[in-house]
């Protein structure tokens, strides 16, 4: 077994969901999984709204996308996607030479959250690799990098995929960088202590290509580096917590 008991395994991904129309914003749009995802979302019925920097990346498919032209540095653009959402995705991820970190962009998307009167529930991707972190705010959300960050205890359910101490070595020394793995470590603290309703998705190595039809999943699973899974699956992983509060809470490691 890979997970442990609390894995759900061989989970279809053609189980019908509730045919409620939702109000999806999302994040990370034109690249890899968020082009996937945008396609998904739309021909399910759901009515969607792009944060993305250059329009003309979206495609054809997604002509009935409302667009926001911005990126996810500016709290204001994120807070322009957010409004009215029922629901928050971001498929964002780390582009090497980049300039948003993703703790300010999940700061923006948790802040702009908060706000709506009724907190949209926010499916945010990340990574394995790291260990969990708490923060004390010794400021407001909106000025994260005054924020002073510590370790917390490992727990279950805790730390940025769950991995053992040799992954995150290996991810930082020879993928990432450890200061791309801290930075994943203080998005995922401040996703779980800003009071909303959140899935955190955590993805092995993404393949591009058809998906398989299924995956198995795990809030607490050991994990390691060479598990993979398919752009597709994550999507419709995604697609499926979105309409569901199955996962509220939860960060779900997922694999083929």
């Amino acid at each position: 077994m890979l997970f442990g008991s609390d894995e759900i395994v061989g989970l279809q991904l053609g189980i019908s969901r509730d045919p409620i129309s939702m109000k999806i914003a999302v994040l990370g749009a034109t690249g890899a999984t968020g082009k996937v995802f945008t396609t998904m979302a739309l021909d399910a019925g759901h009515e969607v709204s792009a944060l993305v920097r250059d329009p003309t990346k979206l495609q054809e498919k997604e002509a009935k996308v409302r667009v926001v032209v911005g990126d996810a540095k500016d709290g204001s653009a994120v807070a322009a996607v957010v409004d009215g959402a029922d629901v928050v995705v971001s498929c964002l991820g780390h582009v090497p030479g980049g300039t948003c970190p993703m703790s300010i962009a999940f700061d923006h998307i948790v802040t702009a959250a908060a706000r709506q009167k009724r907190p949209p529930r926010c499916v945010l991707m990340t990574t394995i690799g790291g260990r969990a972190c708490s923060h004390r705010l010794a400021c407001p959300a909106s000025r994260l990098p005054c924020c002073s960050f510590t370790p917390a205890p490992r727990a279950p359910n805790a730390g940025v995929g769950g991995t053992s101490r040799m992954v995150k070595c290996v991810l930082a020394s020879f993928v990432a960088g450890w200061g791309v793995i801290a930075d994943y470590e203080k998005a995922d603290a401040l996703v779980r202590e800003s009071g909303v309703p959140f899935v955190l998705v955590r993805p092995g190595h993404l393949l591009d290509g058809p998906g398989t039809g299924k995956y198995k999943a795990s809030y607490s699973g050991f994990y390691h580096i060479g598990m993979k899974i398919a752009r597709a699956d994550v999507a419709k992983f995604i697609l499926d917590a979105a309409g569901s509060a199955e996962h509220d809470r939860k960060a779900v490691q997922l694999c083929s």
